[in-house]
């Protein structure tokens, strides 16, 4: 095995790290699971050096998340051992569907052993292949770090095993950034936001003085919407009940069958599939015997923003959340997703998601009490799910020699949310998943089965509208 690279013992977390980290509760333990499906199943021992080998080179697989007096840190793992987080798990080799959702579920709702780095990769050999179950806690990275990580410790062909490859170069220490810095940044951020520069020769640079005056406004309007905005209307979908997690998948939907029908919409793939979803939602509500039309219900959507040099090749989160109200009571398909593209379009040229990056980075930086009841007053009560859409590899992966024949990811839940829509994009197909609180929806597997089958209704509709252009 290589030899452990040396590293910092002591790195200042991030205040959006911090967030994150502080949102776990007891019931939403806030882990991304993740699976990858191989048509081969390596040994134990080479998954073990494929992983200990590539991320070599980055040392935040190796820390834990610490708190003390002086604030929130990542610190090296004195007793780091790859043995303790690429672990295995015996599954049946003629284990149903069923029973992999329910290992993966229960594995969703266990926290991460917070003596030691928050992630584990467990192997589930059956049959041939081999199912593996990826666990990260969400304060060590965001959905595009995740796809970094996942090309880092893969290869785009059978010859160029993981196992056998050399080592990455460590990255360099970075320098301390101190609180005052950060906020530098997040002003600078903030600033891009809601105070444009003036083009070049065309009026001076307006005084500090005004320029923090407009941040903190604009910072402060933010805080008074998501503090003032209504709570949803109460329905058997809303809230989190406890720790057990249910999931679900779908079967990988064409990307060459997915575009055709949104163009024919007039709306992206990811506004398509977000109609979907609230067709799929209104559909629940009516099994439930509520009326959809009279239902006020938000998902959270998460908003990549523009990550610096160093981010882009670095773990963490660098990403802000947008509160979208479906169209549940709009029942014509090509109405429903022109609304939906268009709230999303208002949200994007809002600034939203780059504000509330901001603002949850300055909660992250409080002490307790103050940074829950913060995120309290931020996040609770304000959407019944989460809803993300993630680029993978656009062709096919191999891990330690075997080809990643699926992947899939579950995004997790913060506070009171007790549902999670993820769309993974990967080698041509999208898939679906589905993770619940397993109160409030016990069978996760209905709700994809409405969403995929609403698509399915879509497109000889889409076709149709085609041939009428």
């Amino acid at each position: 095995m290589p030899r452990p690279r040396r590293q910092p013992p002591r790195e200042r977390m991030s205040g959006i790290d911090a967030a994150w980290w502080h949102m776990s509760r007891p019931h939403n333990p806030l882990v991304i699971v993740g699976v990858l499906q191989l048509d081969a199943a390596p040994t134990l021992k080479a998954l073990r050096e494929c992983m200990d080998t590539r991320l070599g080179g980055e040392r935040r697989w190796r820390q834990r998340p610490v708190r003390d007096a002086d604030g929130d840190h990542w610190e090296a793992d004195p007793r780091f051992r790859i043995e303790r987080h690429v672990t295995r798990l015996p599954l049946p080799a003629d284990a149903d569907g069923a029973a992999r959702r329910a290992l993966i579920g229960r594995l969703a709702s266990e926290p991460l052993d917070p003596e030691h780095p928050l992630w584990q990769l467990v192997m589930v050999k059956a049959g041939k292949g081999a199912t593996l179950v990826l666990r990260i806690h969400h304060c060590y990275a965001d959905g595009a770090a995740l796809v970094r990580l996942l090309q880092a410790i893969t290869d785009g062909s059978a010859a160029g095993s993981a196992a056998a490859a050399v080592a990455t170069e460590p990255l360099a220490p970075e320098a301390e950034v101190g609180v005052l810095e950060e906020l530098a940044r997040l002003f600078t951020d903030a600033e891009r936001a809601v105070v444009p520069p003036p083009a070049e020769g065309h009026g001076p640079v307006p005084p500090m003085a005004a320029r923090v005056a407009r941040v903190a406004v604009a910072l402060g309007r933010e805080a008074v919407r998501l503090t003032d905005m209504p709570d949803e209307t109460p329905t058997p979908l809303k809230g989190c009940d406890g720790p057990d997690k249910a999931v679900a998948w779908s079967a990988p939907l064409a990307l060459a069958d997915l575009r055709p029908v949104a163009r024919a919409f007039g709306c992206s793939v990811h506004a398509l599939m977000l109609s979907c979803v609230a067709a799929a939602l209104a559909g629940e509500l009516r099994s439930r015997g509520q009326d959809p039309r009279r239902a006020e219900l938000r998902l959270l959507v998460p908003t990549p923003l523009a990550r610096t040099r160093r981010a882009q090749a670095s773990a963490g989160n660098h990403f802000g959340l947008v509160n979208l109200a479906l169209p549940l009571g709009i029942a014509n398909p090509v109405a429903r997703s022109w609304e939906v593209q268009r709230r999303l379009e208002a949200l994007t040229g809002s600034h939203q998601a780059l504000l509330m990056h901001v603002l949850l980075s300055l909660v992250g930086l409080l002490t307790e009490p103050w940074r829950t009841k913060a995120l309290d007053l931020l996040l609770a009560g304000k959407a019944t799910g989460v809803a993300t859409t993630v680029p993978g590899p656009p062709a096919a992966r191999y891990l330690a020699g075997a080809r990643i024949a699926d992947m899939m990811f579950w995004v997790p839940q913060a506070g009171d949310i007790g549902l999670g829509v993820s769309f993974l994009s990967y080698d041509g197909s999208l898939r679906v998943g589905v993770m619940s609180d397993a109160v409030r929806l016990p069978e996760p597997q209905r709700l994809v089965e409405r969403l995929v089958g609403e698509f399915e209704r879509l497109r000889p509709l889409a076709r149709l509208m085609s041939t009428q252009d």
